[in-house]
């Protein structure tokens, strides 16, 4: 059945043929992690696409003795690196789960494999890959050219389950503001 719900995630970029479905299924795995499991050390070093059945996951960095959240994942979304062995400033960015979680991955030769043999495939990879770049330019959008209270509005608009699941720090962080800055702005609703 979760592997239906990943195949139904997969369909909304492009209609898969059975003979496609059945080949991701087979080179799928469906695993359990806990919570604060480092799932991925280097997000610039992953070998493997995730996409989150159950579950909170945040993508981090170290940036002047401070850690900072630079993505959420929550149910019905993939996680994988944008551009894979490019590491910005030797920037790591692990990935930690902040919830108990069910993912379902594949690993990129896998994948590889799959986009020599279905041509629909390799358009879903393209299409997931354009729809990553977007979201991060939203986010960078929204960091560079609105006030901190817009930024806030706009993540709980886009995320409301994240704000009662994760700890405020990550999502002050997230946001490009401190902790007393976020305090204040929930304090004015």
């Amino acid at each position: 059945m979760a592997m239906q719900a990943f195949i139904n995630h997969l369909n909304q970029f492009v209609k898969l043929s059975p003979e496609a479905q059945g080949r991701i299924r087979g080179v799928c795995r469906k695993e359990v992690f806990y919570k604060h499991h480092i799932l991925i050390p280097d997000l610039a070093k992953c070998e493997r696409l995730y996409f989150i059945e159950t579950g909170l996951l945040r993508a981090f960095f170290w940036h002047e003795d401070k850690e900072i959240t630079d993505w959420f994942g929550v149910e019905g979304m993939i996680i994988g690196p944008v551009v894979r062995h490019f590491p910005i400033k030797e920037t790591i960015h692990p990935v930690e789960l902040l919830e108990n979680s069910t993912l379902i991955s594949v690993s990129f030769a896998d994948l590889e494999k799959l986009y020599q043999e279905f041509h629909e495939i390799e358009r879903l990879g393209r299409l997931i890959a354009i729809q990553s770049m977007l979201m991060l330019q939203f986010k960078l959008d929204s960091i560079q050219l609105l006030p901190a209270k817009a930024r806030y509005r706009q993540f709980i608009a886009a995320y409301p389950s994240i704000l009662q699941r994760a700890p405020l720090g990550h999502i002050a962080a997230y946001l490009g503001m401190n902790p007393v800055t976020l305090s204040r702005i929930r304090k004015e609703k």
